[in-house]
């Protein structure tokens, strides 16, 4: 691997020019638009695919290279599998959850000699300075202690909170790159700003490794089918976190498994979605599919760098926003939707009646009685005449708590869509949000 770059000009330069080439190919899309006139429509379709194909790779070997924000921006777009870019996009941005340039080991031995004073070779009985897996904070090596356990040992990238502070501190140049995904989107400043602060707190490994335990401990009486690696706190620091080693299928494997034992895992999955939602008000929400691994009967959660707190205030609101669909209430969804900066205070009345009845037929599924699986429907085509509407320019994004509430949620989706899960959703809900529920009627008189 070449030097990391976490100098602000250092990093500037690098998205720049990527941006740079990747503007290159999307003026070749503009400029085949004056031949279209000799092509079909499928044509015309391949033609694009391809050309924003061309600008996807400039992009994501810009992400894999720096690193930190610009590469967790890329693993975030790559759980959102086909809902908001073509297929063949989305699967280029994968390559982001299984890989990216690793450190070189002199790096790796200054980080183990900064946290605590000795060598891979001190420390532990083996150490493979090869990792088994490469990510946008730091990389995974397997060892063996010296007792004999054998150890995942999570190293961070030295300099990389720097290089963090760095790439927002280019701000306008993440802007010009989503700019390039998503031509039409609002003011996302609270949302970059969200992603900030879960950056910075996944780069303290003493913070992930107390999420690790909470967890853990919550989960274990509840859910015996989601195992969660028991961490040595006398082997981790800021920089270093080290864990139980353990192995599983990956989520392309699981594709492969029977029916049965995937309706089981997707049902754990959202049921603990729901729980900890709504009971622990704390989500794990790094749902990328390298973050987990699979058992014909368990779940084995690998990563909790970022997690999510949630005042109870926007749950409750959040609570109220989903009962006022459940029982039909235009008046309710719009006091909450402005209240959570869904809707501006002047927006029309069509326009929110309308975002209205397509968020109820996308809902409403979940919340009848029996076992079926997931509505197939693609919230981005179903919105799709409803966003030509809107204009963005000076519009704000939602609450920045949506970021990660929202990512979490999508990629709990992708995952029961891809297993064709059969889920009971109802008993799901009506289970874990009595938690909440009696609070958000009295609060808002339902």
């Amino acid at each position: 691997m070449s030097e990391f770059k976490s100098s602000k000009i250092s990093r500037l330069l690098s998205i720049t020019k990527g941006i740079s080439k990747a503007g290159v190919q999307l003026a070749l899309d503009n400029t085949s638009t004056k031949i279209q006139f000799y092509l079909d429509q499928q044509q015309i379709e391949l033609r694009k695919i391809s050309h924003k194909v061309e600008v996807t790779k400039e992009i994501i070997k810009t992400m894999g290279e720096l690193k930190g924000a610009m590469m967790k921006l890329g693993q975030m777009i790559s759980i959102s599998d086909d809902l908001f870019l073509p297929k063949e996009i989305t699967e280029l941005f994968k390559e982001l959850q299984k890989y990216s340039p690793p450190m070189p080991q002199y790096d790796v031995e200054k980080v183990l000699q900064n946290s605590f004073q000795q060598s891979s070779k001190e420390m532990f009985l083996h150490f493979n300075p090869i990792p088994i897996a490469s990510a946008s904070i730091g990389q995974v090596h397997k060892a063996i202690l010296k007792n004999g356990e054998i150890v995942a040992v999570k190293i961070q990238y030295p300099k990389i909170v720097q290089a963090i502070n760095h790439d927002f501190q280019n701000l306008h140049q993440i802007d010009k790159l989503l700019k390039l995904l998503f031509p039409k989107k609002p003011n996302v400043d609270n949302l970059i700003q969200e992603l900030k602060t879960s950056l910075e707190q996944e780069c303290d490994y003493l913070h992930e490794l107390e999420q690790l335990k909470f967890f853990k401990k919550e989960y274990e009486v509840l859910f015996p089918n989601i195992y969660i690696p028991k961490v040595y706190p006398e082997f981790s620091s800021s920089m270093v976190l080290t864990m139980e080693f353990v192995e599983g299928d990956s989520f392309d494997q699981t594709l492969h498994y029977g029916q049965e034992e995937r309706n089981l895992l997707g049902q754990t999955l959202y049921d603990s979605f729901l729980h900890s939602l709504w009971n622990l008000k704390r989500l794990h929400t790094d749902p990328q599919n390298g973050n987990y691994l699979f058992t014909k009967n368990k779940i084995i959660l690998l990563d909790f760098g970022s997690t999510r707190e949630f005042e109870n205030d926007f749950l409750n609101d959040y609570c109220a926003l989903l009962i006022s669909l459940e029982i039909n209430s235009f008046t309710l969804y719009v006091n909450i939707c402005k209240k959570l900066l869904i809707f501006k205070e002047n927006e029309e009345t069509d326009l929110m009646q309308q975002h209205f009845n397509l968020i109820k037929k996308l809902y409403l599924p979940y919340v009848q009685e029996g076992v079926f699986k997931v509505n197939l429907i693609n919230p981005y085509e179903l919105f799709k005449d409803l966003l030509e509407q809107i204009d963005f320019n000076g519009r704000q994004a939602p609450r920045n708590e949506f970021l990660l509430l929202d990512r979490s949620t999508f990629g709990l989706y992708t995952k029961l869509k891809a297993w064709n899960a059969e889920i009971d959703w109802q008993k799901g809900q009506n289970k874990f949000r009595n938690s909440i529920e009696n609070e958000v009627k009295i609060k808002y008189s339902i």
